[in-house]
């Protein structure tokens, strides 16, 4: 297969995962499949890996999938997408993430499909509930635990002359509507302990805007987050006899046990006040983040995290919020332990009736596992799998953040080629397990020669790079013996692999930037010219380049 992996190295990652998983590659108009994972074949029951998305699908799926492809192919980051919409007959429902990659020129997407069917249902019961409260003939009205309200519907304006907006925020005791009657009746069913465990209905008289009061049947539902009542919706039903008092009452208790768990479905939830001090958080944002309940109450939330984001995102944020803007976004946090997390989050700023922000409300689902995937290909991409060490890949871009700096200070960049000396007959000798150790431990050796400045690269079998910034064009002869003599020391050590002991020698051949060339590959040739003619000089040799000796082979 093409592209920066190996199918082991995405089988390791994906082989097992329960998503479906496609690595594809760009050829022309279309997508070849490059890599799918085993639920992808069990699931499409045929072997896509070496086809195109033409060649698999229906005409008319085939020009959807593209569709979504091209336009991952513009955006930046991550791309989602869902292939279904709300109160759809599909009952299967799916969202898929699509990551690009550029890699030798050609265009790479690895797109992860997940059932999100349980989401699906969650969100039409949550419009469906809404559409319920909204458009019921009869009154709906929202309050929080500490009586002050919240939302009302239509019906509620309409029967009992109330205006929402003149309302909302304030308290529920002083509605014009409720008799004292009626409160001292709330006040009993609410402080009841039975009333703790679910729905309470009782008879209540109301005034309403014409003629006499009217007689109804009210209900009052908890709407909790973990053990906390957050809030109560009440429903108000007209009752014309006794019996239809019975069964009205039962029917709408019903009704709100069975909504209200859409109004608390899993997430992180956390409020806190315009200072930043956390007033609420529910039980998964206690758990996810490793703090008490009694910890977090009165903690600042930049404290959780900022240890990690940096404070010009956490700035950008408070300003978004503060302009009475919804931020929403991906950010890394720190548990209480140390360990990071990553949360997919949405910020909500609640305005007071004045448009004033009173409170900050963030919504976060938990998205560390799909991260840590995220780096793991990263580091994949740009790494040599057998030693770790960065491949040539990300010496080209970390190249030019060195010539940057050595532009700026006047600096010389030294490239050293190093090729080990027959390091064939490791593998002939002793087989390809040793053989694979010694080349990392090969790979260490260099590294630990090397200054925290310093970069060391694999590029090719038993080749390896060395880019030395801060080299002083007076003191470079000096400066590039002594990380020779380290090299030469640290190689002449060597390592034992299975009782067996190695010291090898390597040839090296090195050129400077921006004396010899002025950019990476052209380096990296001059380089490899110089190695030539320490390679022709015998083993263990090194020789700097010197441009009437360049390889003409």
């Amino acid at each position: 297969m093409q592209g920066p992996f190996t199918k082991e190295q995405l089988d390791l990652l994906y082989g097992n995962a329960e998503d479906l998983v496609f690595f594809m590659r760009k050829l022309g108009k279309g997508y070849v499949y490059e890599y799918v994972n085993a639920l992808c074949t069990s699931t499409f029951k045929q072997e896509l890996a070496g086809r195109t998305v033409d060649d698999s699908m229906p005409a008319s799926v085939a020009e959807e999938i593209k569709k979504q492809y091209m336009i991952a192919e513009s955006m930046t980051g991550t791309y989602r997408y869902r292939d279904y919409n709300l109160f759809s007959k599909n009952n299967v429902a799916n969202e898929t993430e699509i990551t690009t990659f550029m890699h030798e020129g050609e265009l790479f997407l690895l797109a992860v499909s997940k059932n999100v069917s349980k989401q699906k249902t969650i969100e039409e019961d949550y419009l469906f509930y809404q559409s319920l409260v909204q458009n019921s003939v009869d009154p709906m009205i929202m309050i929080s635990s500490d009586f002050m309200v919240i939302d009302m519907n239509p019906a509620y304006e309409n029967i009992f002359t109330v205006i929402k907006q003149q309302w909302i925020g304030k308290s529920f005791m002083e509605l014009p509507s409720n008799s004292e009657k009626f409160l001292d009746k709330v006040h009993s069913e609410l402080g009841e302990e039975k009333f703790e465990k679910g729905s309470s209905s009782f008879i209540t008289s109301a005034k309403m805007k014409d003629g006499p009061d009217g007689k109804f049947s009210v209900s009052f539902s908890p709407v909790k987050i973990g053990e906390d009542i957050r809030a109560y919706q009440i429903v108000y039903r007209e009752l014309t006899d006794e019996v239809q008092l019975k069964e009205e009452l039962k029917k709408t208790e019903n009704i709100l046990d069975s909504y209200k768990d859409a109004l608390n479905y899993a997430a992180m939830v956390a409020i806190w006040e315009p200072s930043g001090m956390i007033i609420f958080a529910n039980d998964n944002f206690e758990g996810t983040t490793g703090y008490e309940k009694e910890e977090l109450l009165g903690m600042q939330i930049a404290a959780i995290g900022r240890a990690v984001i940096p404070d010009a995102f956490y700035d950008n944020i408070r300003d978004i919020i503060f302009k009475g803007d919804i931020w929403r976004g991906e950010m890394k946090s720190l548990k209480k332990n140390g360990d990071f997390f990553w949360v997919d989050t949405t910020v909500i700023p609640l305005k007071n009736e004045t448009g004033k922000i009173y409170q900050v409300l963030a919504i976060m689902f938990d998205i560390t596992d799909r991260k840590k995937l995220e780096e793991k290909l990263h580091f994949m991409a740009y790494h040599d799998s057998l030693t770790r060490l960065p491949n040539r890949r990300l010496m080209m871009e970390e190249f030019e953040l060195l010539e940057s700096d050595a532009d700026q200070d006047d600096r010389l960049i030294a490239l050293l080629y190093i090729d080990g000396d027959d390091f064939k007959s490791v593998n002939d000798n002793f087989g390809h397990n040793i053989g694979d150790e010694f080349i990392a431990c090969f790979g260490q050796a260099l590294t630990q020669s090397i200054r925290s400045g310093d970069m060391a690269a694999r590029i090719g079998g038993d080749e390896f790079v060395i880019a030395a910034a801060g080299i002083n064009s007076e003191k470079a002869g000096m400066q590039i013996k002594n990380l020779i003599n380290r090299i030469h020391q640290k190689l002449a050590e060597g390592w034992d692999i299975d009782g067996h002991h190695f010291a090898p020698t390597a040839s090296i051949g090195i050129a400077f930037y921006p004396k010899d060339a002025d950019n990476f590959e052209d380096l990296v040739k001059m380089a490899d010219s110089a190695l030539y003619e320490s390679k022709k000089s015998g083993r263990n040799q090194v020789r700097f380049y010197e441009k009437n000796s360049e390889r003409t082979h």
